[in-house]
């Protein structure tokens, strides 16, 4: 397996020369050793996934929390790599000309749709092919851009479906410049479900779905650390620390864990504690021989879902704290709290949580209260992080009132999953690791168990990773009745549906003269709380709805909203974020 290298005697010379003015006792003949080592291991054929970015001597510890004077790499001064893994070269992703894929008036003015090659397949079925990456953000997308992975093959375009984001219906990509490959394989971007690190209990997970979380960017060593080296996927980064906070985050701020995908791309996998089951009650016993009972959540709350896969208390922070040991969890590890009634983490949580809803009214509770239910808990996890946990108790921010119609096109016993990433708070009827109901073609919904009638089926709870959407309205107070008939109307919502909605959240939308409102569609839904209907619906409308309380109007960009054709057995599902 060869692997190329540009000007890697000069490189190599740098990286000791860096390594050394940041303190680093890394010996010139273990370095070219190391190095030699795995240009011997891409030409014996062995590591297919060692194309990350930077080779690491194995014999240099790696300090899995680095201080400040660790060597720091920028993304521009590591080796560029290439090598041919899997009948494919891949290549440092190279933008080439518009191959008109779209119809560039229905793109976002800021981002028109960038094309790349990644790489040239070698053999088989697309011999001579070479593999294309597209980036392109819709002018209806409410949030985030799209990648879609192509191979070009002489004059012929081939859509890779399990490689590519969904394929919205409409105008705006135009379909008769592809065909679409719905089986074809390619072994370096498939990755397993779980991988390992070199600890016992270092477990990383996909963070969603069988190619994980796919946040369509490109790979980046910026604010990345070393975790470890897996043999065969080669190297796993996290964050290394959290940016300033007027910074704006990126996926990479997270801490998650990071590959560099082979196109260049990333895969994300996350760390979940071992500790705390799908109940989110973290199996704890305090020094008192009680038991713990309450729900934790050991991410920080972010609109309808989180704002990190793991909240990591930074050095920072940690000053003052006192640490005081206050029970174990059921793997034996210290559990603390902060042993200080004063400290910035502890404000910031109770100015979160003092006031808050409890299903019924609002209310508020005093700071003694606050401490003496344990609102922060504090582990330190296998790769040495401490890690905070805040109580649930207090209601926080969640996906609020999410209901799901059934429209059927005749009476049908229905199968229902929905699995919010922050678990689920609420469900009626209750939820019983899903629903199985008798629904007529008029929603009126059946729950099998109870007998009970619905007209829909209602949730409340947290997503996964939540980024609020960019993109928007402002309204005024007073507009806020006929924009929501208007916009929900576009989005394919019916008349009852639509009163439903605005009979809920209107009223939570007069405090302020001005509101932002966007919404997030399928695509961001499906990641924060993915859903399962069998037998499987012809049509899927999912809006979820995010406002944010405006003193006067600001410039936002907004967006056309294409409305769905609602045919066949049909779903609709909205909901809004609960602040």
């Amino acid at each position: 397996m060869p692997i190329k290298k540009k000007e890697m005697g000069s490189e190599k010379k740098d990286l000791l020369i860096k390594a050394k003015e940041k303190g680093f006792a890394v010996g010139k003949d273990i370095l070219l050793m190391a190095l030699a080592g795995v240009l011997l291991v891409a030409i014996g054929g062995l590591g297919g996934y060692f194309l990350n970015k930077k080779m690491n001597p194995k014999d240099v510890v790696v300090d899995n929390n680095p201080q400040a004077e660790d060597l720091e790499i920028d993304d521009s001064e590591e080796p560029e790599v290439t090598g041919i893994v899997d009948g494919i070269e891949w290549n440092e992703p190279q933008e080439i000309e518009n191959l008109n894929f779209f119809k560039e008036e229905n793109l976002t003015k800021d981002e028109q749709a960038k094309y790349y090659k990644a790489g040239t397949i070698i053999d088989g079925k697309y011999k001579e092919g070479e593999i294309i990456l597209v980036k392109a953000v819709e002018s209806t997308a409410m949030y985030q851009s799209v990648f879609y992975r192509f191979i070009r093959q002489g004059n012929d375009f081939f859509l890779l479906k399990k490689y590519s984001g969904e394929l919205f219906e409409g105008e705006w990509i135009i379909r008769s410049k592809f065909s679409v490959d719905e089986n074809y394989t390619i072994p370096s971007l498939e990755f397993p479900k779980s991988i390992y690190g070199e600890k016992s209990r270092q477990v990383l997970e996909a963070s969603a779905g069988s190619f994980g979380l796919d946040p369509n960017e490109f790979f980046s060593i910026k604010n990345l650390k070393l975790a470890f080296e897996d043999k065969k996927l080669g190297n796993v980064y996290t964050t290394k620390s959290v940016p300033a906070i007027d910074q704006k985050l990126t996926i990479f701020d997270k801490y998650g864990f990071y590959l560099r995908v082979p196109d260049g791309t990333v895969k994300v996998y996350a760390y979940r504690p071992d500790f705390i089951g799908e109940d989110e009650v973290p199996e704890i016993t305090w020094n008192d021989g009680k038991k713990n009972t309450e729900k934790y959540d050991y991410t920080d709350s972010g609109g309808c879902g989180s704002d990190n896969f793991i909240s990591v208390v930074d050095e920072s922070m940690r000053l003052g704290m006192n640490l005081k040991e206050i029970g174990k969890n059921s793997k034996g590890d210290k559990i603390y709290e902060i042993g200080v009634e004063k400290h910035a983490l502890l404000d910031e949580a109770y100015t979160r949580k003092k006031s808050f809803f409890d299903g019924e009214k609002s209310t508020e509770v005093s700071y003694e209260e606050f401490l003496a239910s344990r609102p922060l808990i504090f582990w330190e996890d296998p790769f040495g992080r401490l890690i905070k946990l805040e109580i649930r108790k207090f209601a926080v921010a969640e996906c609020g009132k999410p209901v799901i119609y059934l429209y059927p096109e005749k009476t049908t016993k229905i199968s229902v999953k929905v699995e919010p990433k922050g678990g689920m708070s609420y469900s009626d009827p209750e939820y019983n690791n899903g629903w199985e109901v008798i629904s007529d073609t008029n929603s009126n919904i059946t729950e099998l168990r109870s007998g009970k009638v619905y007209p829909y089926l209602f949730w409340e709870g947290r997503g996964g990773i939540y980024e609020s959407p960019k993109n928007g309205f402002v309204v005024r107070k007073d507009d806020v009745h006929n924009f929501l008939v208007e916009k929900l109307t576009k989005f394919g919502l019916n008349k009852k549906e639509t009163a439903d909605f605005i009979e809920f959240w209107e009223p939570r939308m007069q405090s302020a003269p001005y509101y932002f409102v966007g919404f997030l569609g399928n695509e961001g839904m499906n990641q924060l709380a993915p859903l399962t209907i069998d037998p499987k619906p012809d049509t899927v409308i999912r809006i979820l709805m995010d406002f944010s309380p405006l003193q006067k109007p600001i410039d936002v960009r907004g967006y056309d909203i294409r409305t769905p054709e609602r045919k066949g057995f049909t779903v609709v599902e909205w909901g809004g974020v609960l602040r």
